[in-house]
């Protein structure tokens, strides 16, 4: 005789675990180390001169904590927990050297998060430079009158086909690195009537004319972090910089076309 019921087979409950394995607690007690013997010891002067402390950033090179190689292992920990440790212990020592140290990732997130695999193998590397030469990245998208609308982003992307490049210009705020990274990844808007969907993320290369640091801010807090308005005056970077590459980018606007023009058949109707 058989039965039938309803009752689903059950699921079995992804495993989460804070506990951490012995690889994990010897990078705790080894970034806890550096906080304490050197980024403490540092905190007060540096958050007094507002100002980055590019001697402690050396020290942290020197050691693979800045590092291309520290952030790769990082992301490859499959429980997720080697970056939250790290800061963790970092900002434990100072939030503002800690997001010194750290600010470059936000740059690093944003070329892997849009980039092809050329792209990310091109550009992170060169958000931490070397110990002998120490590089910055920076990662913008908010601006003056658009902060978490980013909907609202007046800064512009245009193409020109003749010369395969991107000319960009508008201004970006409250940026960490803003102005003083050597790479800078913004985000700005290709086609305004899409509004969010319109907009593409592009890497600006060090040295590039246009680019310039515009207002540094004052804070309450997390003074040793440098945060700036970054300025864009007709700025031109290679078609090679739009992060993900144009075809991708010109099917993405056109789906987005599609869909608005959808959407204002269907309220005509």
């Amino acid at each position: 005789m058989v039965v039938e019921t309803n009752e689903r087979p059950a699921t079995q409950t992804p495993q989460f675990s804070m506990e951490l394995n012995e690889e994990q607690r010897q990078i705790q007690k080894w970034v806890h180390g550096f906080a304490k013997d050197v980024v403490r010891p540092a905190a007060h002067e540096w958050d007094e001169r507002e100002e980055t402390p590019w001697p402690i950033i050396h020290e942290a090179a020197k050691i693979g904590l800045y590092s291309f190689e520290f952030l790769q292992n990082a992301f490859a920990d499959p429980t997720g927990l080697t970056m939250p440790i790290a800061n963790e212990e970092l900002f434990w020592g100072d939030a503002g050297i800690g997001l010194a140290i750290m600010g470059s990732t936000l740059c690093v997130a944003g070329i892997v998060a849009n980039g092809t695999p050329e792209q990310i193998v091109e550009w992170v590397p060169q958000c931490f430079g070397t110990p002998d030469k120490i590089q910055m990245g920076a990662f913008g998208v908010s601006e003056p009158d658009a902060g978490s609308d980013v909907s609202s982003l007046k800064s512009r992307a245009v193409y020109d086909e003749s010369k395969d490049e991107w000319v960009l210009n508008g201004t970006k705020t409250w940026i960490t690195n803003g102005g003083i990274a050597d790479v800078h990844v913004l985000v700005l808007s290709v086609d305004p009537e899409l509004n969010s969907r319109g907009h593409a993320a592009f890497v600006v290369p060090p040295g590039t004319p246009g680019l310039s640091e515009g207002q540094k801010f004052k804070k309450h807090g997390i003074r040793a972090s440098h945060t700036a308005e970054v300025v864009l005056d007709n700025v031109r970077v290679p078609g090679r910089c739009l992060l993900g590459g144009k075809e991708k980018l010109d099917a993405r606007l056109a789906r987005a076309r599609e869909g608005k023009s959808s959407k204002v058949q269907a309220a005509m109707a």
